[in-house]
């Protein structure tokens, strides 16, 4: 399983977004329209997740529920044919709940920073830091944290499927 550290918070302006938008003008950036399929499991959580109605990965994930940075590990496989597996994990599983957002993605090397609008709650920066040497991703986190400006005790614990229910 790969890992990374990451970090959620709601964004409180139109404002805030803009700043970190010009903070991030060296990384690549992409724009994805994302609906999460959250299926009923018995550890950790699987998800569906269709990219802009052409295709999809299949992710399950692992991660203490903490506020603040927290580690979580992954496996993610990627399918064209996402119509088919939707309808496997369909029949063999109970949707928990749906998640839809635009998600614009920043990346640079190991660091991906989404600028999410989820239908429902708002808009959200996430930071996710894939790492192999924790010590590093978190020193690369602290710098992130400061270049955004984020305050550290507005982040939160939950996945978006959590703040829906």
């Amino acid at each position: 399983m790969k890992k990374n550290l990451e970090i959620k918070i709601q964004l409180e302006s139109a404002s805030q977004i803009n700043s970190i938008r010009k903070s991030l003008n060296n990384y690549t950036r992409s724009i994805e329209k994302q609906t999460d399929i959250y299926y009923k499991v018995k550890k950790g959580r699987l998800k569906l997740r269709i990219i802009n109605e052409k295709e999809g990965n299949l992710i399950l994930y692992d991660r203490a529920e903490k506020k603040g940075k927290r580690i979580s590990h992954y496996t993610i496989s990627g399918t064209k044919d996402f119509r088919e597996l939707e309808y496997i994990l369909t029949r063999q599983f109970d949707i928990l709940i749906k998640v839809i957002k635009k998600r614009e993605i920043y990346i640079l090397n190991n660091v991906r920073v989404h600028l999410d609008k989820v239908s429902g709650l708002g808009n959200f920066l996430e930071i996710e830091i894939i790492y192999s040497d924790l010590l590093k991703a978190k020193k690369q986190m602290a710098q992130l944290t400061d270049l955004l400006k984020l305050d550290e005790t507005k982040f939160i614990k939950n996945s978006y499927s959590d703040l829906l229910k």
